[in-house]
């Protein structure tokens, strides 16, 4: 585990990457009506609309509502636009409806109709989210069957599957099927299991997760490392979920740590953190849910903001990597000690703050201060540096 993690992160400054590094976003259709305008779109490479689900005639719809904007704006922006398929959750007559055109005597009826949904509506892809208890012994012979048809016409397919988890349905060559593998690494915990209170979306896990699927025969640049954006309250009852933009919205500083009491989630650090592990080692990061993301007044805490300044170092709206304010920080992964370099000249003050949003270290510092790092537990920090002229946050990692 500590290998993987220190190789992750050591060739990370290293590596040029490809510029298909891609940022996949699901988008629900309950928010297709506000997402033109608040999704900063510029930084996806790929949106996937979910979900789009067959009725009785296998004809399908997202519960009535209308894409057509959120395909226009997407376009205009260069993003891909795929239509994700069934869901985490079936309604009673959507599952009615999936068992049925699944059979092999509907099969190629199906398919001819996912296939001229995709090219009647402009996307550019699909992508299949049946989950658990859905995906059966019909679930292999469906995907070849859709993949020869949509390879056919040049459109990729690509399908959500479980962080750690192969379904034994999932033949071989239903696996290598999908150009590649959007990888759900988080929901390790949440209102199902009250009773185990916890991050449901660690960073040892996204580790655990990624030589899972190496070994499952899953090359890493047909991955996607899955990121949430949301947390789970375990002080409720019963566990009440929270976006990341409600979470921030009690207080922004919420938006540099992973826990507020019993509220678990993904903070900036983290989420940078599991970007540059996916750059590392995967073809891209996945996003669920777009939506649920900060906006607003509190659009500079954005997660997805987050992910692109580490997609894009330098780049439009990234001033802090632009003008290079950001302190230097050595080595990372760190193991005894931390060393801090480029600071301003002016007096700066420092905390340091772990995983469970706990203050680890503080002080007033100036440029060369080592932190000693002997006896603190492995795993991401936040490293927050307030100047007269600055206030910056960096995350590292201890291993």
């Amino acid at each position: 585990m500590k290998t993987t993690l220190f190789a992750a992160f050591l060739f990370v400054t290293t590596l040029a990457f490809s510029q298909d590094f891609k940022v996949v976003g699901y988008l629900a259709y309950w928010n297709f009506d506000t997402a033109p305008t608040q999704i900063e779109w510029d930084r996806l490479t790929h949106v996937n609309l979910a979900f789009a689900n067959p009725d009785i005639n296998g004809n399908f719809s997202f519960d009535g509502a209308d894409f057509a904007q959120v395909i226009d704006v997407a376009h205009q922006h260069d993003v891909e636009v795929f239509v994700s398929l069934a869901g985490g959750y079936l309604t009673p007559e959507w599952q009615t409806n999936w068992d049925y055109w699944m059979q092999p005597a509907h099969l190629d009826e199906f398919v001819g109709k996912i296939l001229a949904y995709v090219q009647a509506n402009g996307f550019d892809g699909v992508d299949i989210d049946l989950e658990w208890q859905h995906v059966n012994d019909l679930y292999s012979p469906f995907v070849l069957a859709l993949s020869a048809a949509l390879d056919a016409e040049g459109l990729p397919l690509t399908a959500a599957l479980p962080g750690g988890y192969r379904y034994p349905q999932i033949t071989a060559p239903a696996l290598a099927a999908f150009d590649w593998v959007n990888l759900m690494i988080y929901d390790l915990t949440g209102p199902w299991d009250p009773s185990n209170p916890g991050q449901h979306s660690p960073y040892s896990w996204a580790v655990s997760c990624l030589t899972y699927w190496n070994n499952q025969g899953l090359p890493g640049d047909r991955q996607t490392l899955g990121v949430p954006f949301y947390g789970y309250d375990f002080s409720t009852t019963p566990v009440d979920a929270k976006y990341f933009g409600e979470i921030v919205s009690f207080n922004p500083f919420n938006a540099q740590l992973d826990q507020v009491g019993q509220l678990y989630y993904n903070g900036i650090p983290t989420i940078k953190a599991k970007t540059q592990l996916a750059q590392a080692e995967t073809g891209g990061v996945m996003i669920w849910e777009l939506g649920q993301d900060a906006s607003g007044p509190f659009a500079s805490l954005s997660l997805l903001k987050a992910i692109d300044e580490v997609v894009n170092p330098v780049s439009a709206g990234n001033e802090v990597a632009a003008v290079n304010v950001a302190p230097l920080l050595y080595p990372n992964p760190a193991r005894d000690f931390l060393n801090i370099e480029k600071l301003p000249k002016t007096s700066c003050q420092v905390q340091v703050i772990d995983f469970q949003g706990r203050i680890k270290w503080s002080g007033e510092i100036e440029s060369g201060t080592i932190i000693d790092l002997e006896g603190w537990s492995a795993g991401v920090y936040a490293l927050r540096l307030t100047s007269k002229y600055i206030v910056s946050t960096i995350s590292f990692v201890k291993i």
